[in-house]
């Protein structure tokens, strides 16, 4: 067994861990190497190092266990009845800082569950989407004949499984995502805004990945955006109609807007091939969507969140305030140049202008010392660590287990897109790590377990499935998935 997993071993995806966990430490000890408190950083490089030592030891203890023993139904159950436990725990129990119940302090032990949420979501998610190549679409039996001979008590028992077989697509999405908008209000509370988002865009990836018409979804995506714009009226022609002295706008909505939209929508209807019903569905939840980003606004988002979301739209309305950390990461990337600094040499994170730079803000910190090379060579690492992950995902031995490595793509792939963008001004500030980099002993781990999830994909490849008699069937066969 040792020597097939050494053979089946992916080591250039290890090796490109490796040398991210080291950029990250360098980066992290040049800026805090002269910080003297807690909250400058003193201690960072250290604590830090532990966390990489221990995920280091998770990700090979990980990589050996077979990815099959995930799907197991009780242990599913336990993984996410256990992060429901933690983020209710955060909710009720937990200690705020900095106005958010985030963390749960034990001793000496300190760990976020939102971030867990991502990797347990990601399994979990892979389970359940995997039916949609399981389940029926009609069951063998004729149901419009036998429907007729059933009493009314018959019907109703076996309307949940007529549904299923019937419209499989549908009863895998709704379950689905039923498990993952209870643990997404449940960060969303805390509140964490940025996990929440990341958490539904991993969730939303995967979606896409298993949709079986691409093509008709895409259409759907679209609908949903046009319904948002109409229903939200963020985008108009209201510029345009003072400059012609005159307003086609009855109530919030642009009437010109609303017609162009309504053409849009036959046309995809039309030659996307969009069913109506999941037209009807997806229009329906982009007012809902609406009216819950309203009520998020007014009701769970803290007066520093709104304030980041509109020093985003307006970064000059508040250049010494909400603006500060944008307008300083932009100057430390800027001032790094081609070439950088170089190392310990970033004055931005020496003399603390830059905020977090051993966190938040450390592809900032880090541009400013190795400049667009660095930058370049940082951002090939990742696009290269991703590759592996999607071959392992091309080559796993079935589709669940290509499933969990498209959803840590995904994951990694998302985290930092959005940490670099906020560094660069692009999106609005959240406090999203850089994966394998930024401090946080929270993220390394749950970075590092998916990756040795991965890993332990790779190893099991064309290995017999010991397990398969643990995993729920539901009477379909399971060896081509």
């Amino acid at each position: 067994m040792k020597e097939r997993g050494l053979k089946k071993h992916d080591w250039f995806l290890t090796i490109a861990i490796l040398i991210l966990v080291m950029i990250g430490l360098i980066v992290i000890y040049s800026s805090t190497f002269t910080a003297e408190t807690l909250v400058e950083g003193a201690g960072t490089i250290n604590r830090q190092l532990v966390f990489v030592i221990l995920g280091f030891f998770i990700y090979f203890l990980i990589s050996n266990i077979d990815p099959t023993y995930y799907r197991y139904f009780p242990i599913q159950v336990v993984m996410y009845t256990i992060i429901i436990g933690l983020l209710l725990y955060v909710w009720l129990f937990g200690d705020p800082i900095r106005d958010t119940n985030r963390w749960i302090e034990w001793g000496f032990i300190r760990i976020q569950p939102s971030e867990y949420s991502k990797i347990i979501l990601v399994l979990l998610n892979s389970g359940i989407l995997v039916n949609i190549f399981n389940l029926k679409r009609k069951e063998e039996t004729n149901w419009n004949k036998e429907k007729s001979k059933k009493k009314f008590k018959d019907k109703v028992k076996n309307l949940f499984s007529n549904i299923r077989n019937s419209y499989p697509s549908i009863y895998v999405y709704t379950l689905a995502t039923v498990i993952n908008l209870i643990c997404i209000l449940l960060i969303l509370i805390e509140p964490a805004l940025g996990n929440a988002a990341i958490t539904g865009l991993i969730c939303l990836s995967l979606y896409f990945i298993v949709y079986p018409k691409q093509t008709e979804l895409f259409g759907l995506i679209v609908i949903l955006l046009l319904t948002i714009n109409v229903v939200g009226n963020f985008i108009n022609f209201s510029s345009l109609y003072e400059k012609l002295g005159y307003s086609l706008t009855i109530g919030n909505i642009d009437i010109v807007f609303l017609i162009i939209s309504i053409v849009l929508f036959l046309v995809i209807k039309r030659f996307m091939n969009v069913k109506l019903i999941k037209a009807i569905i997806v229009v329906a939840l982009g007012i809902i969507a609406v009216f819950s980003l309203s009520y998020v606004w007014d009701n769970v988002l803290k007066e520093y969140q709104q304030k980041r979301i509109e020093i985003f739209f307006n970064p000059e309305e508040d250049p010494q305030g909400a603006g500060w950390q944008s307008r300083q990461a932009k100057i430390a990337i800027g001032s790094g140049r081609l070439l950088g600094k170089g190392f310990l040499q970033g004055s931005q994170s020496k003399l603390r202008y830059l905020p977090e730079a051993y966190s938040d803000f450390i592809f900032a910190a880090y541009c400013e010392e190795f400049g667009l090379l660095g930058a370049s060579f940082l951002l090939f690492l990742y696009i290269f660590l991703i590759i592996r992950i999607i071959r392992s995902a091309k080559l796993s031995s079935n589709i669940y287990e290509s499933l969990i490595c498209y959803g840590v793509a995904s994951m990694i792939l998302i985290h930092v897109f959005i940490n670099t963008g906020m560094n660069m001004g692009i999106l609005p500030i959240t406090g999203i790590p850089l994966p394998l980099i930024s401090y946080g002993g929270s993220s390394i781990m749950v970075t590092m377990i998916g990756l040795g999830i991965v890993q332990s994909v790779n190893i099991h490849r064309d290995m017999i499935d010991t397990q398969e008699s643990l995993v729920v069937t539901s009477g379909v066969n399971t060896r081509n998935y």
